[in-house]
């Protein structure tokens, strides 16, 4: 018995010196765990997943393991908030919308009325139109300077036309020489003219005329304004564009002998003042004048007329048969009507 305490002895030594070992072991692989953490993610969780030796660490705690993939799925969650953030392209989309808004826009603030005080197109004239025709301005607009005028005329010599402006008392308001270029019987015309009145505004008279190479008026056309120094300009549509004055007798060309000319056709006079006849010669000369009483119909339809003007020549010639109307209110020719015959004795 006093044998076997030496070897129990031993053996208490020998399992002290195993357990030491193991513990210096244990001891060494934690410090060399704790060295190596900085290594590793910051997060508390993956210390708590570091121990490795099976003998120290439990099978069951190895199973947080599997929360790393967890916080790896975590990440594609960020990387799908990038695509949201890629959704600014529809803000750019709607943000395109204004431009399209400002160009719908665009065309209606562009949209002026202002060319509607001329016109841009005007039907042409049919048979029977006047051979001076105003579309603008009409019968007493209101107008203050500058006034434009347009219409169609036939043309006189040279293809021209004068276009003239008178005040109340019959002075010279504004004058102007437009051409009348066309292939047609008609030309249109266009022009403006600058003027001054008197006072708070005035009557004035707006007229038109043409001449033959003989300097002699082939025809007059007016129109009866309303002339004001400031303000807004008011224009009135024109009013009946036919000839005035139509000629059953003598015919356009018609040679004519026996010292009396008949005239007959039908008027739609501006007033009651009386239609002045006169035969005007080549030279400028008046051979004849007679005065017909015609009153303007309630309608301003036609009202005939006749009258026989005697006339004396020496030998044949071509005479211009003239026929016009005063202006009842400002001194001049309101309107006149030609046409060319010739005369025998």
């Amino acid at each position: 018995m006093g044998r076997d305490t030496p070897n129990g002895a031993s053996l208490v030594y020998g399992y002290n010196f195993n357990m030491l070992c193991r513990f210096l072991l244990t001891f060494t692989l934690l410090g060399f765990l704790a060295a190596c953490a900085p290594a590793t993610t910051t997060s508390s969780p993956s210390q708590t997943l570091t121990p490795l030796p099976p003998t120290t660490v439990p099978p069951a705690t190895l199973r947080p393991t599997a929360s790393l993939p967890k916080t790896a799925t975590s990440s594609p969650t960020t990387e799908t908030a990038s695509p949201t953030a890629e959704a600014s392209p529809t803000l750019e989309t709607t943000f395109t919308l204004e431009p399209t808004i400002t160009e719908t826009i665009l065309p209606v603030t562009t949209l002026s009325l202002q060319p509607t005080e001329v016109a841009t197109s005007i039907p042409l004239p049919v048979a029977g139109s006047g051979a001076i025709q105003f579309y603008g301005p009409g019968p007493l607009s209101k107008l203050v300077s500058p006034i434009t005028v347009y219409g169609y005329a036939i043309p006189g010599y040279g293809a021209n036309g004068r276009v003239t402006l008178y005040g109340e008392d019959g002075r010279l308001l504004a004058t102007k020489v437009l051409q009348l270029n066309t292939a047609y019987t008609w030309a249109y015309f266009y022009g403006t003219l600058t003027f001054e009145v008197q006072g708070a505004g005035e009557l004035g008279r707006l007229t038109m005329s043409t001449q033959d190479a003989y300097g002699r008026l082939t025809a007059v056309n007016s129109v009866h304004l309303i002339l004001l120094p400031e303000g807004y300009s008011i224009v009135n549509p024109p009013g009946n564009l036919k000839e005035r004055c139509v000629i059953d007798q003598p015919a356009t060309g018609h040679r004519i002998a026996g010292g009396t000319l008949a005239v007959v056709g039908e008027m739609r006079p501006y007033n009651s003042l009386p239609l002045v006849i006169e035969l005007v010669t080549r030279e400028g000369k008046v051979i004849a004048s007679q005065q017909v009483d015609v009153s303007p119909a309630a309608d301003d339809s036609y009202v005939p007329f006749q009258v026989d003007v005697p006339y004396s020549i020496s030998s044949g010639t071509w005479t211009l048969l003239s026929i016009s109307e005063p202006d009842d209110r400002i001194s001049g020719t309101m309107y006149l009507y030609s046409q060319e015959i010739y005369l025998n004795p």
